[in-house]
């Protein structure tokens, strides 16, 4: 097969930047990949231009069927604040320019298991679906689930009551059930792996896919972080009543992820597809907590 051309909305945001990486990479291009397509609010910032240096086509953002015209595949990385009215649109370019394969923005939890309390995150499920029904359902819509960001998880731990500096992980539910995470590095890298597959072959990857990059529970994080950089760390245990509460009450997203940590609904590692996207680490070494946790000395990170 020659190789494709793949476009990459919100291509030097936060996860954006590293799946574009990934498609320049020598893993898959030249060799699997002709051309990388960057769209971007920022065309002239300094990612968009490293990534220019680097071999990617770099554009603002104003996606149509027309700036879509020979693209292979595009990947929707453009972020949770866009409204569902741009991932729409941008669904529908890709179908109407013929597009074989499309990434909707649904990165991150699986909350369908947790039936109402995933509601918060609807709204993605409802924009890959609308995406799977156009053109008669022809063009091949894969979502991929990866849990937790290794890197974002440690940036707004404090959101999720995970305190590393003072030591204090407030928790609901059971904190010695594991969850999966992921590099972003590595979802770049399993994304790009993917659309590889599925240009080749549709039926060869699923409609919908996990991701697990390695998995641990906080009370072995806290052990981990523990033996890092000495202390102890104090778990306090709250009712998953009170989240069970908040979500029904207020639709609060926080509380929903933080709800599938503690029901253990956020761990993948006995259903991914790993192996199919990174056989035996052929390809690449997945990155994991242990090696992250050592990199930082223990300690939350803004980078």
């Amino acid at each position: 097969m020659s190789p494709i051309t793949v476009a990459i909305a919100g291509g030097t945001g936060r996860l954006g930047i590293s799946v574009t990486r990934a498609f320049l990479s020598p893993i898959f291009s030249p060799s699997r990949v002709r051309r990388v397509i960057v769209f971007t609010r920022q065309p002239s910032s300094a990612t968009a231009k490293e990534l220019q240096a680097q071999g990617a086509e770099v554009y603002d953002n104003d996606i149509t069927a027309k700036t879509l015209e020979g693209v292979d595949a595009v990947v929707n990385v453009l972020g949770m604040a866009v409204a569902k009215e741009v991932n729409d649109n941008l669904a529908k370019a890709a179908a109407e320019a013929g597009v074989r394969v499309y990434i909707p923005n649904e990165f991150g939890m699986d909350l369908k298991p947790l039936g109402p309390y995933g509601k918060p995150y609807a709204y993605k499920n409802i924009m890959s679906n609308y995406a799977r029904e156009l053109n008669g359902g022809s063009m091949k819509v894969i979502s991929i689930y990866t849990a937790a960001f290794l890197e974002v998880l440690f940036m707004m731990a404090p959101l999720i009551g995970v305190d590393i500096q003072n030591g204090v992980f407030n928790l609901f539910g059971d904190p010695a059930k594991p969850f999966s995470y992921n590099s972003l590095r590595d979802i770049g890298l399993s994304v790009a792996s993917m659309v590889l597959l599925a240009t080749r072959d549709p039926a060869s990857v699923p409609d919908y896919v996990h991701l697990s990059g390695g998995a641990i529970s906080w009370v072995d994080l806290a052990k981990l972080i523990e033996k890092e950089r000495g202390g102890k760390i104090t778990i306090n245990i709250g009712d998953i009543q009170i989240l069970k509460e908040k979500i029904e009450k207020e639709d609060d997203r926080l509380s929903a992820g933080r709800y599938a940590f503690g029901s253990g609904a956020a761990d993948y590692s006995a259903n991914n597809v790993n192996e199919l996207v990174n056989p035996g680490e052929s390809l690449w070494k997945w990155d994991t907590i242990e090696e992250y946790v050592h990199s930082t000395k223990g300690l939350p990170t803004r980078d």
